[in-house]
């Protein structure tokens, strides 16, 4: 099992604001949180970035808000490789949002990316929810074909706005 801490706030949360929740991916290009972030200056909000880790599954919430958790694949045997592929995603995040006038936090669940961004919507109180479109070629289509759409699951199956950052055939890599 391995265990999550909650991330920090990056600025000063705006006491009362209504969020942004844009999802993120390992090595996601920076346009997603760059326009999620211009988004939530632009609405007064703050930015919640959340990773929804779907090699993994719940098994706790400790009092502290800690996220205990354990891999699908009942051989995975190396809880560190985890925390460090966390540790790696918030940095990235961190280095695609240096700079940004906005408060922001990085939060990592796990299961399904569509159920996990409209929970935490709810939980933050979010005006909207940013995705990036889907990876180019064979494997994206594949990933559609097998999974759908996050944001077509997340526009079919609750009330906020789903907001769909194109991105062009560089910004993809």
């Amino acid at each position: 099992m391995t265990r999550s801490a909650p991330h920090a706030w990056h600025g000063v949360p705006t006491p009362g604001a209504r969020t942004v929740v844009v999802g993120v991916l390992p090595r996601q290009p920076s346009a997603v949180l760059r326009q999620a972030a211009a988004l939530a200056s632009a609405l007064g909000a703050d930015l919640v970035c959340v990773w929804s880790d779907a090699a993994r599954t719940f098994v706790a919430r400790e009092p502290d808000g800690t996220l205990v958790t354990t891999p699908l694949d009942p051989d995975h045997a190396d809880p560190s490789d985890d925390v460090a592929e966390e540790a790696a995603v918030a940095a990235e995040v961190a280095r695609h949002l240096e700079g940004v006038d906005v408060a922001w936090r990085f939060l990592y669940t796990v299961g399904e990316a569509s159920r996990e961004l409209a929970r935490v919507g709810r939980e933050t109180g979010a005006t909207m929810i940013v995705v990036g479109s889907r990876r180019p070629g064979l494997g994206g289509w594949m990933n559609h074909l097998v999974g759908g759409s996050t944001a077509g699951h997340l526009a079919h199956t609750q009330p906020l706005p789903v907001t769909i950052v194109p991105l062009t055939g560089e910004e993809r890599r």
